[in-house]
């Protein structure tokens, strides 16, 4: 299987295991720890990316997620999913690493094309560069809810979880989002 896919889809559809997993590390487990890191460490890099990050500053912001996942994983309540526990505490990471890093209004998508997604989507722009920049036009949240929902196939429900906004408002961010992005990688020539 390939790497991206994996990271994309795996780590947390067993939940049980995830759930024991999880279990092990409230209890203090160091080992458990290690194998959240592992499991879990390139989705939180990658989402970092997708939010403007540098790979120095993705590294940056994963390694304080994680911390915050560890220092607080006493916390986490089962009958949440650690999916959106972990997207939140990603998300939150990035907009304050990133809020501290960088004037207001600016961000650098570089790095981009690194973002997993299904094959026949990431072919269906021609032009990488010109999805960064079409990306970086989006005001934040929307930029938000298009790499949850649309670049990593979250559904509207845990998007609105993680970003603790109503579902109707994920939609509507999403439909201004796309519309935008669809205008701007409209072929040219096209109508």
């Amino acid at each position: 299987m390939d790497s991206d896919v994996r990271i994309l889809e795996g780590d947390f559809s067993a939940s049980e295991a995830l759930d024991a997993l999880i279990r092990r590390a409230q209890a203090g487990e160091e080992s458990a720890f290690e194998e959240i890191l592992d499991r879990f460490e390139a989705k939180a890099i990658l989402i970092a990316r997708s939010m403007g990050a540098s790979r120095q500053d993705a590294e940056d912001i994963a390694q304080e997620a994680f911390l915050k996942i560890f220092r607080y994983i006493g916390s986490y309540r089962s009958d949440r999913t650690f999916k959106a526990y972990f997207y939140r505490i990603v998300i939150n990471a990035s907009r304050d690493h990133l809020s501290r890093m960088r004037p207001a209004g600016l961000s650098s998508l570089e790095g981009l094309d690194e973002l997993p997604a299904e094959p026949e989507r990431r072919a269906s722009y021609e032009d990488v560069e010109m999805l960064r920049r079409a990306l970086q036009d989006l005001p934040p949240r929307e930029r938000e809810v298009v790499i949850l929902r649309d670049l990593q196939d979250l559904s509207t429900w845990e998007v609105a979880r993680i970003l603790k906004i109503s579902p109707i408002t994920v939609r509507r961010h999403s439909s201004r989002a796309l519309a935008h992005l669809k205008r701007i990688l409209k072929p040219t020539g096209a109508s």
